[in-house]
């Protein structure tokens, strides 16, 4: 969604930091360095040190022991000094800087000092502390409209602020060894001979013999569609791997039998394209009348270390009733990408980058059966048993009433270079996932280069852990349709000047259940460029429609011009429960605070504009 067009003007500074390094710039003694080049220096000696940290001054200059490798992803982090940008419209029954700013919140404006631009902990920083105390269940049941549900046990406590745990080194933070990009690396497929329990257990090199797993069916070798393994640009094939081929297998159209596909990593395997929207995991996605509905529980097991690849307008969908497993390991993931990204990486050619643009493929849909906010008209009662909601991308339904319905297992995967786009605000994203149900695991996932939004989550109540997304063209986590888990771990990374907001929510107005999010160390990095910043909506994190939210141990920093946060209260709809309301339910003020709306431990530090406020439209007469 976009932004209304609404003329803002800058009003009082919200807050101070630390001077940030320029060309040229003499710093005091001691005083802190951000916005760190390649190597990055956590502290300036006696004289000052150069902006780009990879030297320290004259005397008292330090190295941290962190430093991100060549090649990793960088944003911006901001300066302490961002403003707040009030508009035309409607004005707000309370400030969101001034909420933001009370007392025992232990929320700030400043990031100064605190981390570097790919993220991390600056070694020795202080100021990234903060309690937040797992619930046992979500939403909290002062939600009356919405069914709390016990908390998954991947939702932990944690004292610190942000993705990371400052008392862990980079190299043994949760990202390392199989994202992209996000530790210097440009690809993580490669042959993985001797993973155990795998087809390739006993391998020392690939065999391309002409056999394919039942259901799917043989295409070709790699060698001959994709070129031979020695021409690996990233140099991930060597030896004995090298001179070996693989069989590449082709994903049917449909798999709607009860029982389960195996796609074992000894091959290379395609989504279907030859038909919209690419290849269907059982019956559910169906419309509930339609012939050939079923909740069939078939399932897509995916071996550690497998390569599937799509083109054009395919998908991978899982429709309700059916599962995937697809569980790798931080030694061996697994990856769905583009055929245009596998081209790049073995064409011999080292003018086209291995990292393919977005928009190869259409990407990954989860169907499930939890409710939906959508299951009804606006103001009649909800009747989820026969929720068929049509997921954005067109390629399938969704909905139900199960709010404990798994799709199955989302274990050490990376999604890249995906995004379908059918027609404006009408996309598939990276991973779409329409009533996905409480049951479900989704933790250690990358979104890398999609061409609309990360993630997206229509209704449902899943949660999602230890999740990266970079690259993304609109927003990195966006949620709408009474969605009702949430996001622990998670780094976003905005490349370019593409992307809309790293947070984009929606409540829906006058339906159950009302959107509530639960998140919790997330670290937001806004773009490191940004020609021309005037476009597009250009938020840190942007919340309306009447939703309710928690968001803890977060840090939302970078080049948003519009704001690192803007809660819009009506959004120009006459029949309205209003955002701001929500901080007075269940025994909260606005001067208070309140359960239903939370801002704790939270660091919004943006360059240009910290807070965004009163641009809601009026509603009609």
């Amino acid at each position: 969604m976009q932004l209304k067009k609404t003329a803002v003007i800058a009003a009082a500074l919200i807050g101070s930091g630390l001077l940030a390094a320029c060309d040229g710039t003499d710093l005091n003694p001691n005083t802190t360095v951000i916005n760190i080049g390649t190597t990055g220096g956590t502290t300036g000696g006696t004289t000052g040190g150069t902006t780009g940290g990879t030297t320290g001054g004259t005397t008292g200059g330090t190295t941290d022991p962190n430093t991100p490798p060549a090649g990793a992803l960088r944003g911006s982090i901001g300066t302490g000094v961002g403003t707040t940008l009030v508009g035309t419209g409607l004005m707000d029954p309370f400030s969101i800087a001034t909420y933001f700013a009370l007392s025992g919140f232990n929320n700030t404006t400043s990031v100064v000092g605190r981390i570097d631009n790919t993220g991390y902990p600056i070694t020795g920083t202080t100021g990234l502390t903060g309690t937040f105390t797992a619930p046992t269940v979500w939403p909290p049941v002062t939600a009356t409209e919405a069914t709390s549900l016990p908390v998954p046990s991947s939702i932990v406590s944690t004292s610190y602020v942000g993705a990371f745990d400052p008392a862990v080194t980079r190299a043994n933070a949760w990202t390392a060894g199989w994202t992209v990009r996000v530790n210097g690396n440009d690809d993580v497929w490669r042959f993985f001979g001797g993973t155990a329990g795998t087809a390739l257990s006993g391998a020392s090199v690939p065999v391309a013999d002409g056999s394919c797993p039942v259901g799917t069916t043989l295409v070709g070798n790699f060698a001959a569609v994709f070129g031979s393994l020695s021409n690996d640009e990233t140099g991930l094939f060597t030896g004995t791997a090298a001179t070996g081929n693989y069989d590449i297998c082709r994903l049917p159209a449909r798999f709607g039998s009860a029982g389960t596909l195996t796609l074992t990593n000894d091959n290379v395997y395609e989504i279907e394209a030859d038909s919209f929207p690419g290849t269907v995991i059982g019956n559910g996605d169906l419309q509930r009348t339609a012939v050939g509905y079923a909740e069939t529980p078939s399932v897509l097991s995916i071996e550690p270390g497998t390569l599937v690849y799509a083109s054009g307008r395919s998908a991978l969908v899982i429709g309700r009733g059916a599962q995937i497993i697809a569980n790798g390991t931080a030694a061996a993931p697994i990856v769905l990408t583009s055929r245009t990204q596998i081209l790049n990486r073995f064409d011999a050619s080292s003018a086209t980058s291995t990292d393919a643009a977005a928009g190869g493929w259409a990407g990954l849909a989860l169907l499930g059966r939890a409710p939906d906010s959508q299951c009804t008209g606006t103001g009649q009662p909800a009747d989820f048993a026969a929720c068929d909601v049509l997921i954005e991308g067109n390629v399938g339904r969704y909905g139900g009433n199960s709010p404990n319905d798994s799709s199955g297992s989302l274990r050490y995967v990376i999604v890249r270079s995906t995004g379908s786009i059918i027609a404006e605000g009408n996309e598939l994203q990276g991973i779409t996932a329409g009533g996905v149900g409480r049951g479900t695991t989704i933790d250690y996932v990358q979104v890398h280069r999609s061409n609309d939004d990360g993630i997206e989550f229509f209704g449902g109540n899943a949660f999602a852990t230890h999740m990266v997304f970079t690259g993304a063209q609109d927003d990195s986590i966006d949620l709408d349709n009474g969605f009702t888990g949430g996001v622990q771990f998670a780094l976003v990374i905005q490349e370019n000047d593409l992307p809309n907001s790293g947070f984009e929510m929606d409540g829906r107005f006058a339906r159950t259940p009302i959107t509530f999010p639960l998140f919790a160390n997330i670290t937001v990095l806004g773009p490191s460029a940004r020609p021309s910043p005037a476009a597009g909506d250009r938020l840190g994190m942007l919340a309306r429609e009447g939703m309710r939210f928690s968001i803890n141990n977060t840090i939302i920093t970078g080049d948003f011009p519009f704001g690192c946060i803007d809660l819009d209260d009506n959004d120009g709809n006459a029949n309205v429960t209003n955002t701001f309301d929500r901080a007075n339910e269940a025994g909260g003020s606005s001067t208070t605070g309140g359960p239903h709306l939370v801002l704790r431990n939270v660091i919004a530090d943006c360059r240009t504009a910290n807070f965004r406020e009163n641009d809601e439209v009026p509603p009609a007469p």
